[in-house]
């Protein structure tokens, strides 16, 4: 006898103990199962602060949850006579039955509680996450403010970008001035190696297969292949196919791409070219250095090109010079 057959025989008053007493337990067992699956769809409603999990779709995972509570509903709306007999002969099994679906809600409950707690976590860093802002300098220098107060001047053709207020990654040539935070460390990354500093100021070139740096101030930790080089102000260290070299910066124009001005004091002319080629980011070579060993150089330049220079030194010097395959060869000289 199914359950819509007991309803009636009690609305005609025409029940029996038994079916009295498994109407009483199939109203008891659907109230608690509705009560436990409203507790569930409220502990549900609470999953909206995980909308951004990817991985969960909650419509989705409801749906499903929810067909097969129906499904189940369904088949005990409708059955047999055995059926109904053993459920009322097992109450406890009814209990328990009932039990699990409370059980359900509970470990619902602690899985939204544990899961959103983690959720709120991630989600104020998300607020607090650092946007990574790319810089270049296309036509001239760059002058860029991070947001740890660290100043960075790009130069011309370089380029940087900020992972979080405390890392960068950079190719080309950049001069920086690292705000100091004892509890953080700056951390620049670079094709060849990676710097670390607390706070100093210090000029980095890197690109491909070549590093250098030039510290003014403070110091610096250059980390490379499992290997730390500790530089202090005056210091400098260049990284050419992997081979390491560290001196003493005797170039007093080693910076002077930064405020566009070179300053010669009796410099020779094997050292002018090198700070040509350093400053302009130019290959400027002596095709026979012997010829300019008594060849000195006190002058300075102010804004002035490669091209404007060689030939004030063509004029007081009698250099001169040809570019080939972009590569300015100086062959002559009245030193």
């Amino acid at each position: 006898m199914n359950i819509d057959q007991i309803i009636g025989k009690m609305m005609g008053d025409g029940s029996i103990g038994d079916e009295k007493s498994a109407l009483e337990s199939w109203k008891k067992e659907a109230e608690e199962n509705i009560n436990a699956l409203e507790d569930i769809r409220k502990i549900s409603s609470l999953s909206d602060t995980l909308k951004d999990y990817q991985d969960f779709n909650e419509e989705e995972g409801w749906s499903a949850f929810e067909n097969t509570l129906l499904q189940n509903n369904s088949e005990k709306e409708n059955p047999n006579p055995d059926t109904l007999i053993k459920s009322i002969d097992t109450n406890i099994e009814k209990e328990t039955s009932i039990l699990n679906l409370r059980n359900i809600a509970r470990v619902a409950a602690v899985a939204v509680i544990v899961l959103g707690t983690l959720f709120v976590f991630n989600n104020q860093n998300s607020n607090l996450e650092f946007e990574g802002q790319d810089y270049a300098s296309v036509d001239k220098s760059l002058d860029v403010d991070l947001a740890d107060g660290t100043s960075v001047v790009l130069d011309l053709g370089s380029k940087m970008r900020s992972k979080d207020e405390r890392t960068v990654s950079m190719k080309g040539r950049a001069y920086f001035d690292v705000a100091k935070d004892e509890s953080q460390q700056f951390k620049i990354n670079m094709p060849v190696g990676e710097i670390t500093v607390l706070g100093t100021e210090f000029t980095v070139v890197a690109d491909d297969n070549h590093t250098e740096i030039f510290v003014e101030e403070g110091s610096v930790a250059y980390k490379f292949k499992g290997d730390t080089y500790t530089l202090v102000a005056g210091e400098f260290i260049q990284v050419v196919d992997n081979n390491v070299e560290k001196f003493q910066m005797k170039d007093g124009n080693y910076n002077s791409w930064k405020n566009k001005r070179l300053m010669f004091n009796n410099n020779t002319m094997s050292e002018v070219v090198e700070a040509l080629s350093r400053h302009f980011g130019k290959s400027v070579e002596l095709n026979n250095p012997k010829l300019f060993k008594n060849c000195n150089v006190k002058t300075t330049f102010d804004n002035s090109s490669l091209e404007q220079i060689l030939n004030e030194f063509s004029t007081t010097h009698g250099l001169k010079y040809e570019l080939r395959d972009d590569i300015y060869v100086v062959s002559a000289s009245d030193c």
